[in-house]
């Protein structure tokens, strides 16, 4: 099961002292409870351009970083987190390495969001013209970093995060072949959960078209949309949003409910009959909506949680249902 240490396997037949209700199929009584808590790990990096035009924005990214971690920190996530550049080349080629001392934040790192936002800032915009953030994270990425100043960041098991900032399309060539070839490596390095989806996540905040309002240039007005950031972030369904916004809350906020989504959504075992199911937060009956509560994904089968009921990390969730196939 994606992302979940299992607690209680699924188990047939009369369970008389399960929790949750019990559904009748055929005179016998069958329950089909799955009961788990999930995988809390995270490793997060920020990918910040530092052009001279990037100056303008780093100080609303930096106000909107308090409420993204502290809505991570709430929900009990472990974390790791690294601030990396894109600058690979010219007078101050400081991308390839994470930032400030210690390299790695964690969710234990005291006044961990101004810590964060204190790296951002140190990103500066003295970087090269030509932004290779996919190069500068393909490094960090590295085993040759990983073994070295990189050590403990990376972890198997957690969901990779990029959050990715930037003015312009990406321009990396250490990998031959575009965003494609940037998932493909991505793909290898993290691997798949056993349902087959990434173990990794994009995200981009940036200039998404010719036609909007965020220039890449704006004395020039010059546009350049992040198109194998967009690429990315639609291969692994993340999150874009538009980098001239005057407040950021929305796009971080979403982002938090994204990586959300991925470490809680809740695979079924079997088709349900939806009307049967049940659902159970801490023990707690979890209503069905999509405000505070959850609902059923068919396209994927799995329960996914919203609002004030997504679970935090050490709480167990179980989900009683009779399957499609007994009806």
């Amino acid at each position: 099961m994606r992302q979940m240490i299992v607690l209680l396997t699924l188990s047939l037949g009369l369970m008389a002292c399960s929790q949750g209700p019990q559904f009748s199929v055929g005179g016998a009584s069958d329950n089909f409870g799955q009961s788990v808590i999930y995988n809390n790990k995270v490793d997060v990096i920020f990918v910040v351009e530092n052009t001279t035009p990037m100056a303008t924005y780093i100080p609303s990214l930096n106000s909107s970083i308090p409420g993204l971690v502290n809505a991570l920190l709430a929900q009990k996530l472990d974390l790791h987190v690294g601030i990396i550049s894109s600058s690979m080349g010219g007078a101050n080629p400081n991308g390839g390495h994470f930032l400030g001392n210690p390299r790695i934040l964690t969710s234990a790192t005291p006044n961990l969001a101004t810590e964060m936002a204190n790296r951002i800032s140190s990103v500066g915009a003295s970087g090269s013209d030509l932004a290779r953030g996919l190069d500068s994270l393909s490094v960090v990425l590295s085993p040759t970093y990983q073994n070295g100043e990189g050590a403990g960041f990376l972890r198997n098991e957690a969901l990779l995060a990029v959050i990715t900032i930037s003015l312009q399309d990406d321009h990396s060539s250490l990998i031959s072949g575009g965003s494609t070839a940037y998932g493909s490596y991505l793909d290898q390095l993290k691997g798949f959960n056993d349902d087959g989806s990434r173990k990794w996540l994009m995200n981009y905040i940036g200039v998404l078209s010719l036609s909007g309002s965020c220039y890449t240039t704006p004395a020039l007005n010059y546009k350049e949309p992040g198109v194998r950031w967009m690429d990315l972030t639609t291969l692994t369904s993340g999150i874009t949003a538009a980098i001239c916004t005057q407040n950021w809350t929305t796009t971080t906020s979403n982002i938090k409910v994204r990586i959300a989504q991925i470490l809680t959504d809740y695979h079924l075992s079997k088709i349900p009959n939806v009307s049967s199911i049940r659902v159970y937060v801490g023990g707690v009956l979890i209503p069905q909506n999509t405000t505070n509560g959850w609902d059923y994904i068919s396209a994927t089968n799995v329960i996914r949680f919203y609002g004030s009921a997504v679970p935090a990390a050490d709480g167990s969730v179980r989900v009683d249902f009779t399957p499609a196939s007994a009806n």
